[in-house]
């Protein structure tokens, strides 16, 4: 079986180093997640770093290059992927469309403001070239169960979502907003409350604020001040059951019992709880590029999603304008 070609642009944590020396099933960088498969050949990497680029070349002998233009000039790939920082995506974007790759695989976001990010969808819809973003839930089984157990109301009727984040709206809260859009959908929304506090850059504060759907059902966005402590927590409350992400990444399921203390009332319940398998999602999003391009399925994380995302993110700044 023929293999599609895959170059990399960046080569930082996502890119390359999350697994380096590592030994796991799966896989936590695109790097690994692409040389693993059967499917994909990695053939050049590009980082603006030389010691990772002599660590890569020396323990996988592939092309290395600083300059991404001429990676891609030089070796014609026909799947690349983008994940260099957040705020060099929207000229590289432009940029490797005069390659012809056959698929784009970015980092999210896709650019750091709504405008460049129709611009850039447009741009690849008009040249014909799918553009997938790494919303990482996107390529989890377990989110789409989640996904089924909200629209199947295994936990009743949606009352109250909230999302614990940090590092910035568009970094990383855009992963929430578009489980938002994914489980609930686009329906009028009424932002409240709306406050801000440090981000990761200048232009990407991290900020609070509740969402209040016509139907009742409230959600909460709660912005955390930027530390590399990995933590974020989500939480499903229905008027049946619950559904959590804690702090562990684990989802755990929870239907309501009596209160065995209080006669007469009840309680939530704990009756399941399993680990996010976050290793299979880059892993799973290479199967789904191979199947997109041999015409088996369509893409998990089109680049149009992203439009809706920062449709969201614009509501949000608009509410507390202090910043760009």
């Amino acid at each position: 079986m023929s293999r599609y070609k895959v170059s990399i642009i960046g080569c930082g944590d996502i890119g390359f180093l999350f697994d380096h020396k590592k030994d796991i099933k799966g896989a936590l960088t695109h790097f690994k997640a692409f040389n693993d498969s059967d499917k994909f050949e990695v053939v050049s990497v590009c980082d603006v770093r030389k010691e990772i680029r002599e660590i890569i070349k020396d323990e996988h002998g592939i092309k290395i290059y600083e300059d991404y233009e001429r990676m891609c000039s030089e070796t014609k790939p026909e799947v690349i992927v983008i994940a260099a920082n957040d705020e060099s995506h929207f000229e590289i974007l432009k940029k490797i469309t005069v390659y012809n790759p056959r698929l784009v695989f970015c980092e999210k976001p896709v650019t750091l403001n709504y405008n460049d990010t129709k611009e850039i969808v447009k741009l690849y819809e008009d040249k014909n070239i799918p553009l997938q973003v790494n919303f990482t839930r996107r390529f989890l089984d377990e989110f789409y169960e989640i996904e089924k157990m909200i629209r199947q109301k295994d936990i009743g009727e949606l009352e109250s979502i909230s999302f614990y984040y940090s590092r910035g709206l568009t970094h990383n809260a855009s992963h929430y907003l578009d489980l938002v859009n994914w489980y609930i959908g686009e329906t009028e929304k009424n932002l409240i409350n709306v406050s801000l506090k440090e981000g990761i850059s200048k232009t990407d504060g991290t900020y609070s604020f509740d969402m209040i759907y016509e139907n009742g059902l409230e959600i909460r966005f709660i912005g955390l001040n930027p530390t590399k402590l990995s933590f974020a927590e989500v939480d499903f409350i229905g008027t049946r059951g619950r559904v959590r992400i804690n702090y562990k990444n684990e989802i755990e399921k929870y239907d309501i019992k009596e209160n065995k203390m209080f006669k007469g009332y009840s309680a939530y319940n704990l009756y399941e709880s399993n680990p996010i398998r976050f290793e299979k999602a880059l892993p799973n999003a290479a199967e789904n590029i191979y199947n997109t391009l041999s015409g088996r399925e369509e893409l998990k994380s089109p680049a149009t999603n992203s439009i809706k995302i920062f449709e969201l993110i614009n509501r949000v700044k608009e509410k507390h304008p202090c910043q760009d």
